[in-house]
């Protein structure tokens, strides 16, 4: 699907973005507050609190008289709200402050029943953007009803989602780390793209998209990392919630999900379950040109999968133990599954000098079994003055299965049968991590803190990959080329400390340093140490942040990072698109380094920031064709370096009392450089897009959602990708304390998530054109509950040690 229909129907939302009120004027906001009997209160609490999103611009108390002024507020959409002990709270409709604003007297109701705890609560708005992250409310939007995690991800802020080569890019970086409730990942990032597409968006709370991660996280993940919340069940007793979900795209797709929280004196016990199934049939196509001596030649491929059904299962259970008033045990396991089939037909065209020399029609189906179990014991406890200690003890063990068949026919120009065979691929994955990892933290005074830590990481696999072929009612042969069994041994080891305090009043300093230590060796019996590397590397962080209002901050952060290769892009595996168009891995891919700028001005609710970049040695996804053989490869390599300077706005707006809206839009300047048979190539381009979410409350408890995102044209790798994007809508309809709440929602209504990309390289007479078309047009119903004590808290918030190997599974 081309990029400018999309373009033409998406502008459409442009129409309810609406301009920002001066941020230069200021104002003053006056009132009185009186009892019924129209007597002032004197030291109520009378707070300020902006439209958008409810939060807190200044407060004050009421004077003896009963009266309160805020002075020099800046132009803007705004809330009052006021409270005093014994009196019932109220809060104001919204108002637009264009000059000085005289409220007038308002009146609180005494509580005559009794003195007890009034709530105020405020709907989250979609987007939040906060000074280290962006806050993305999933649990708030109906679009993302009955979705996955990872199509929650799609239509976030600056979050690209490759599915061709699974991969996560973050304000146009790639190397992302996910985290789960604050525990990192420790599968590869396949594995963990997989995952998500099978975690039902109804269970998450949501996803926190964090630029520059402190020293106390691992130095992996070059682009930051996405933190994925799940709902939880927030004194005694049981509560928790769940979920259903059935709907039609291109196929059928259904799914359910439960999470439980269960407190018991000094025990408590939370876990989560959840079911997907999805039929998304796929189209996927590969064209590419080259001259071999005087001669044209052409291949051109068509893949037509009808048939993909994908059956998903995660799920968690875990305990926190308090042994001792200081001391808390915990333990958590993990289970993730994922069966995957496709039957596919695949035909391709061989041409010469625009004349077809043969055609290949190859039927093949392909399975990807892969199963996780992780287990993790923490260890958390409080000294005295302040000081704390951290200990987690992880192992996961992942297994990958991947048969596949392959029946090729080979014809003649004519399309007459001239040859017969079959191929059968066979890869099993077994993956075994285990991780150990301290963390202590101890006040320097009144001045600040200061943490640090140690952890230990032991990765080991053996990727047994077996291709055979054979005639027609022959044996099956071995085909040593694409047949080996290779071994990874990994070891990582770091240590960090960090200081965070404060330089005066104004400004807050958090600084820190991490190094880190890696051993890597891959090889086979055939060829070992095909890699055997050892390195070192610091990797320091700092963050400023300086408040030159009650309602302005600046912030800044500097961070180095690292990406390693996953296993996917290190180990051998293949895909045959045809007999001589294949994805393959690359054992000799090797890390790449970051250096990170970003600076962030915020003023009340609305944030600008400004990053800049530079990776060496960035893994990109390139394709390889040799014009001896005509054979293309498609991997993923290192080239020399990637620049990305940024520019991002956050504006949420209250235009009326009935309709929010998020809004964010970025803009990238990437340049790419890279070698090309010896040949220094430069690509470079302009990116831009952005994320836009309104919320209309309409009457009887319904709730109308549009939201739309949009990414330009851009390179991903040496590929030049054309736009993507989304347009959807969902209502929702409250059904009552009892009965939870029902949603209907329609996404990607122009199916413009296709995605279609080219790569041009002239230099060597080298042309590729191929397109991965995932998008359907899905409507989804999805009916959300909850049940037992609402006020259970929730289980501790924490990490565990082996996330982020999980990610690199």
């Amino acid at each position: 699907m081309e990029a400018n229909p999309f373009v033409r129907h998406i502008c459409v939302l442009f129409l309810f973005l609406s301009g920002t009120s001066s941020l230069l004027a200021q104002h003053q906001v006056s009132g009185t507050i009186t009892d019924a009997a129209g007597k002032p209160l004197s030291y109520a609490n009378a707070l300020l609190l902006a439209a958008s999103d409810s939060s807190l611009v200044h407060g004050v108390f009421t004077s003896e008289a009963g009266g309160y002024v805020f002075k020099n507020i800046p132009s803007g959409t705004y809330m009052l709200r006021f409270s005093m002990l014994g009196f019932l709270g109220t809060t104001t409709d919204p108002f637009s402050l264009e000059g000085n604003k005289l409220i007038g007297t308002v009146v609180l109701e005494e509580n005559t029943t009794a003195i007890r705890e009034v709530e105020v609560t405020a709907k989250r708005p979609f987007l939040e953007q906060k000074i280290d992250r962006v806050v993305v409310n999933v649990a708030n939007s109906i679009t993302n009803a009955g979705g996955n995690a990872l199509e929650v991800l799609q239509r976030s802020p600056g979050v690209q989602v490759n599915k061709l080569t699974k991969s996560i890019s973050l304000a146009g970086k790639d190397g992302v780390m996910v985290m789960i409730n604050d525990k990192i990942q420790r599968l590869p990032i396949d594995a963990v793209v997989d995952m998500l597409s099978g975690m039902n968006a109804d269970n998450i709370d949501h996803i926190e998209l964090i630029h520059t991660p402190p020293s106390n996280f691992e130095a992996s993940g070059n682009a930051g990392i996405i933190n994925i919340v799940l709902k939880k069940s927030g004194d005694e007793g049981l509560n928790g919630g769940y979920s259903a979900k059935a709907g039609y795209g291109r196929g059928g797709k259904y799914g359910a999900g439960l999470y439980f929280n269960y407190r018991k004196n000094k025990i408590n016990w939370f876990g989560n379950y959840d079911y997907d199934f999805n039929l998304n049939p796929q189209v996927f196509t590969n064209y590419r040109s080259i001259l071999q001596g005087n001669d044209l030649l052409e291949t051109d491929t068509y893949s037509d999968r009808p048939h993909t059904p994908t059956r998903t299962q995660n799920a968690r259970i875990g305990a926190d133990f308090q042994v001792g008033p200081k001391t808390v045990i915990g333990v958590l396991g993990t289970f993730f599954d994922r069966n995957w089939y496709m039957e596919a037909l695949n035909t391709t065209t061989y041409s010469r000098n625009r004349a077809v020399e043969s055609r290949l029609v190859m039927p093949n189906t392909e399975t990807n079994h892969n199963q996780s179990f992780a287990g993790n014991v923490n260890l958390a406890h409080t000294f005295p003055k302040k000081q704390t200690f951290n200990l987690d003890l992880d192992y996961i063990r992942y297994d990958m299965k991947n048969p596949t068949y392959y029946e090729l026919t080979e014809q003649d120009a004519a399309g007459n049968p001239t040859e017969h065979r079959e191929l059968r691929f066979n890869k099993k994955t077994p993956i075994g991590i285990a991780v150990a990892k301290a963390d202590y933290s101890f006040p320097t005074g009144n001045i600040g803190k200061i943490e640090t830590g140690g952890k230990f990481t032991s990765l080991v696999f053996d990727n047994d990959v077996r291709l055979e072929s054979r005639e027609t009612q022959q044996d099956w042969i071995v085909d040593p080329e694409f047949t080996a069994l290779f071994r990874l041994r990994e070891k990582v080891a770091g240590v960090y400390a960090t200081f965070s305090g404060k330089l005066g009043t104004q400004i807050d300093l958090k600084a820190g340093i991490r190094y880190e230590y890696t051993d890597t060796n891959l090889g086979s019996d055939e060829e070992p140490d095909v890699v055997d590397r050892q390195y070192g590397s610091w990797f320091p962080t700092l963050f400023i942040t300086r408040k030159l209002s009650e309602t302005q901050s600046l912030n800044f952060s500097y961070s180095r990072r690292i990406s390693r290769p996953t296993i996917r892009q290190l180990a051998p595996w293949l895909i045959f698109s045809d007999p001589s168009t294949i994805q393959t891995g690359n054992p000799a891919i090797q890390p790449a380094f970051t250096n990170a700028l970003n600076l962030n001005y915020t003023i009340r609710s609305m944030h600008m920031g400004l990053s800049y970049s530079l990776t060496n040695e960035p893994m990109r996804y390139v394709a390889r064709v040799d014009p001896v053989t005509n054979r293309q490869l498609n991997l993923q390599d290192n080239l020399d370096n990637e620049k990305v300077a940024g520019v991002n706005v956050f504006f949420p707006l209250h235009p009326t009392a009935w309709w929010e809206v998020s809004n964010n839009v970025f803009t990238n300047y990437r340049e790419i450089n890279f070698k090309l048979e010896d040949l220094p190539i430069r690509v470079h381009n302009m990116e831009y897009g952005f994320n836009s979410t309104h919320s209309f409350n309409l009457t009887n408890g319904f709730t109308l959602e549009v939201s739309g995102n949009f990414n330009s044209p851009g390179y991903w790798g040496t590929a030049y990708w054309k736009a993507t994007g989304s347009l959807d809508i969902g209502i929702e309809k409250k059904l009552g304390n009892e009965w939870g709440k029902l949603r209907f929602a329609a996404t990607d209504l122009f199916q413009s998530t296709n995605w279609f990309g080219t790569i041009d390289q002239a230099e060597v007479n080298s042309y590729v054109r191929y397109s991965y078309q995932f998008a359907e047009r899905v409507f989804m119903l999805s009916w959300t509950n909850t049940f037992g004590n609402k006020k259970v808290q929730s289980a501790r918030k924490r990490r565990t040690g082996g996330e982020e190997e999980l990610q690199r599974i």
